[in-house]
């Protein structure tokens, strides 16, 4: 999962307008076997989807959640659903996001279990991130000589000329030695704007 996706793309469930304490009970889980619509008989239904196991019956997983200050009740469910166990270092996300200077990283999963992840998301504020505070991106690789390097991108923009991870960004730099200078980088972005080529003919 690329880290805009880790951030970005979720949907909270809300909870009833005006509730006091929008707080979730434990979330619990049941796993089943559902019944498909429609099914008569003891014949296995047909398609032609070739993944398809063609039984009348499917695994099911159930998923709610429960607020006892507002009543507000949510069940997901799923076929065929796929669960991960894991923990925030492990995903970057649920991690405090980390001050560098004048801004916060907030960190992508690491290369390999207990390293340093090798992307973050930069905003200039340390709150929840969003697609509105998100400022820049940083991130790793390894140089053409086996050294590490950091690159940066600042201010996201659609029609922007750098395209770093998913978004593509207004400007970028060239590769960092360090992490802190990819996030000094980001807070001076603007002054780092490359000037057009021009060319006398």
């Amino acid at each position: 999962m690329l880290i805009e996706e880790t951030y970005f793309g979720w949907t909270a469930y809300p909870h009833a307008t005006g509730c006091t304490n929008p707080t979730w009970d434990e979330v619990q889980a049941r796993r089943d076997e559902g019944l498909r619509p429609g099914v008569t008989g003891d014949q296995p239904h047909t398609c032609t989807n070739d993944i398809c196991t063609h039984a009348n019956t499917f695994g099911r997983v159930q998923v709610r959640l429960l607020c006892r200050d507002c009543d507000t009740v949510h069940t997901i469910t799923g076929e065929g659903l796929t669960e991960a166990r894991s923990t925030t270092d492990a995903t970057g996300w649920g991690q405090t996001p980390l001050q560098v200077g004048d801004v916060w990283l907030w960190p992508g999963r690491p290369t390999l279990p207990g390293a340093q992840p090798h992307q973050y998301l930069v905003t200039f504020q340390p709150q929840t991130i969003t697609p509105e505070t998100l400022a820049g991106i940083i991130t790793g690789y390894v140089g053409s000589e086996g050294e590490p390097l950091w690159v940066a991108g600042a201010v996201p923009d659609p029609g922007g000329a750098h395209q770093v991870s998913l978004t593509r960004w207004r400007y970028a730099s060239r590769g960092l030695a360090a992490l802190e200078d990819a996030a000094a980088w980001i807070t001076t972005a603007e002054a780092h704007a490359y000037r057009p080529l021009v060319v006398a003919v």
